[in-house]
């Protein structure tokens, strides 16, 4: 199935929404995960808000985005995936 296009600004709001969503599954606080899977918080926490501190918006690596994604139990691809579909709906 061919995706639409959607806006960067877009999919990095759903990204993180896709991720509070995953990570509330595990019960789990911002940071006590970010420790589970040996990133810094504030790293994490600025995926989850689509924005840095400075309100530019997020850039997570492939390397952060890859242990997000094995600490949710899902694939990279999967992850995106996800992310994609719910940024379509948005």
């Amino acid at each position: 199935m061919k995706k639409t296009s959607v806006p960067y600004a877009l999919f990095v709001h759903a990204l993180g929404q896709t991720c509070v969503l995953h990570r509330n599954d595990l019960g789990l606080s911002q940071r006590a995960f970010a420790h589970e899977i040996g990133i810094d918080p504030s790293t994490y926490q600025v995926v989850e808000a689509g924005r840095t501190f400075k309100g530019e918006l997020a850039n997570p690596t492939a390397r952060t985005l890859m242990s997000i994604a094995d600490g949710f139990g899902l694939t990279l691809v999967d992850l995106v995936d996800e992310s994609w579909e719910l940024a379509e709906t948005l």
